[in-house]
């Protein structure tokens, strides 16, 4: 693994995605309960061929960047819990670095999104990235208590997608 293309926290493996994580992403991004969050009504659900667009999104980020969305394993055994890290982002209107995440419904509830999002933000002073924000919609309360706990602050309303939603801002 190249240097910067992983990150270790207490639990988990932070890693750079790669093709092979194609089965991961779309058992987790194709899930009710993960969609119910990532594409609320009125968007329509995710295509079976949106998470392997997304995970190539990814890889070009990497590509681009040097740094990107991570795939999140469980140190312990190494088992796919979800996608998060860092990505270039415009729903602000302007470019900005985003803070996103999703978890494998099964390890909710377990601060795996804090964790990462901890990382992630770690990882943006690092490459002393100036903006840094994330957004959700307003009802879901765990994606803000994670941002709240990653330290950023709730700046207001925010229209993405046509949908409305909350933006936060380290």
């Amino acid at each position: 693994m190249v240097p910067g293309q992983e990150t270790l926290t207490a639990r988990l493996r932070c890693l750079r995605p790669v093709p092979a994580d194609d089965a991961d992403y779309t058992a987790m991004l194709l899930d009710p309960e993960v969609q119910r969050w990532l594409r609320p009504p009125p968007l329509p659900r995710m295509r079976p061929r949106d998470p392997l667009d997304l995970l190539e999104r990814d890889q070009e980020h990497w590509s681009t960047y040097g740094y990107g969305p991570w795939v999140l394993r469980d140190r312990r055994t190494d088992g796919f819990v979800g996608r998060g890290g860092l990505c270039w982002t415009t729903a602000t209107g302007t470019f900005a670095v985003e803070l996103p995440w999703a978890i494998v419904p099964a390890r909710w509830n377990e601060g795996l999104a804090t964790e990462a999002a901890l990382a992630a933000v770690a990882r943006a002073r690092e490459l002393e990235l100036d903006d840094v924000v994330s957004f959700t919609v307003p009802a879901n309360a765990a994606s803000r208590r994670v941002m709240e706990k990653a330290g950023l602050h709730l700046v207001g309303p925010l229209e993405h997608a046509g949908v409305e939603h909350v933006l936060y801002r380290l």
